[in-house]
């Protein structure tokens, strides 16, 4: 007879999500920080005229699981929560960027991105420290406001040569990825095969959930002086086959 004594679970494991589709590319959670499986059972209580129950049943069992893991993954939002392609290509801020109001007319300041530009994210005037207002073209105000056409910013004409600040975004079409989020019909979308590991040494326990369904999301969790974090909640059903899945373990012996 085997005497088990049991593994010990240390540090955060490793955890993977697999896309019910054919030839599906698997989802890891690099960097995790912690992962957990939860099991909730309803249980009903029979009382009579006495005060203990005369008998307990288990009514529906759910089963869920969450991993935090500390680098953001595109493909989590887009094989996993929103069912959307991936596109090569992404955005961009350009802070604060240093610039003049030239001297003369037409007293416009075109940003070092202005072929790929997408929106404004504000100026400031570096002298007086205004924040200016955006406004229509030709209702310029000097040290207050200022209007946008095509990506150019125009001041007016008592703004020359004032030095300015300008935030703005861009797109960026060489690198980076993007996930346009589409208005999907509601259902099952995005179910996927979930894998957790929690290895001691060369043991390993794994938890396998066949079909699961992504229920919350964390895309981004930022802190000042830290590292910020990503969180994938799921529930878990069974498969066309009526299997949840499988559990193993690694006990020493």
């Amino acid at each position: 007879m085997t005497v088990l004594s049991g593994k010990p679970t240390f540090g955060a494991g490793r955890a993977f999500m697999i896309p019910n589709v054919t030839n599906p590319t698997p989802t890891r959670a690099f960097t995790p920080q912690s992962q957990s499986i939860d099991i909730s059972r309803k249980v009903e209580s029979l009382f009579g005229e006495n005060i203990f129950a005369e008998a307990v049943g288990v009514g529906e069992t759910e089963v869920s699981g969450k991993v935090e893991y500390g680098k953001s993954v595109a493909s989590v939002l887009a094989n996993l929560l929103s069912g959307d392609a991936i596109t090569t290509g992404s955005y961009a801020e350009a802070d604060k960027e240093a610039g003049t109001v030239p001297s003369g007319s037409p007293y416009t300041y075109s940003p070092v991105n202005v072929s790929t530009f997408l929106y404004d994210l504000g100026v400031r005037n570096v002298t007086t420290g205004a924040i200016y207002t955006c406004v229509a073209a030709g209702s310029e105000i000097a040290g207050k406001s200022y209007s946008i056409t095509a990506g150019v910013y125009k001041f007016a004409t008592g703004d020359a040569n004032i030095n300015i600040q300008v935030s703005y975004a861009y797109s960026v079409s060489a690198s980076g990825v993007s996930v346009s989020l589409a208005n999907t019909l509601q259902g099952q979308t995005g179910t996927f095969q979930a894998v957790h590991v929690f290895p001691w040494g060369t043991e390993q326990d794994m938890v396998v959930l066949n079909n699961c369904l992504a229920s919350k999301s964390t895309l981004f969790s930022a802190k000042k002086s830290g590292f910020g974090t990503s969180t994938l909640d799921y529930m878990a059903s069974v498969s066309g086959t009526g299997s949840l899945g499988t559990i193993t373990f690694a006990e020493q012996s």
